[in-house]
C-alpha cells in the first residue's frame, strides 16, 4: 500500500477515513484527529493518542495501527483481519501492535466499535 497524507489520498481512502473519525466522535467525545505527512492520529482531548489512519494514495483503503495489548486486540477481532507487529521494538512499534484495513464504508461501524472497547481504552491521560 502506498502511503499518502490524508490531503494527497485517493479521495476514496480520504472518504473511509473521514467516515471512520465521524463514527468514533458518536462513541468518544471530545475526539481529535491531527492529519500529518502520512498519517492522522486520532485521540481524545487530553489523552494520548490511541490509533493512526494511514491512506492508500490509490486505492479504496486505509490500514489502522492501534493501541493496547496484542493478544487481547487480536482475541477480540470482529472480523476485521487483525494482524500483530511482527518483531516489536521498543518505542512506537511496541505501543501501536496490531494493524487492520478497512475497504469499505460498511466496515466503519465495526471498526469504530473495536477501536473504543479496546484501543481507546489503552490511551492514557497526558
Amino acid at each position: 500500500m502506498a502511503i499518502s497524507a490524508h490531503s494527497q489520498a485517493s479521495h476514496e481512502s480520504a472518504q473511509l477515513c473521514e467516515k471512520l473519525f465521524k463514527e468514533l466522535g458518536k462513541l468518544i467525545p471530545n475526539l481529535q484527529r491531527n492529519p500529518t505527512k502520512g498519517s492522522c492520529g486520532i485521540w481524545q482531548s487530553g489523552k494520548t493518542r490511541f490509533a493512526y489512519v494511514y491512506h492508500s494514495k490509490s486505492m479504496s483503503q486505509i490500514e489502522i495501527w492501534c493501541r493496547g495489548d496484542m493478544a487481547e486486540l487480536l482475541k477480540n477481532d470482529p472480523g476485521l483481519g487483525v494482524q500483530g507487529r511482527e518483531n516489536p521494538r521498543q518505542g512506537w512499534e511496541e505501543s501501536f501492535p496490531v494493524r487492520f484495513r478497512v475497504h469499505r464504508h460498511e466496515q466503519i461501524p465495526v471498526a469504530a466499535r473495536y477501536l473504543k472497547d479496546n484501543s481507546f481504552r489503552a490511551s492514557s491521560f497526558k
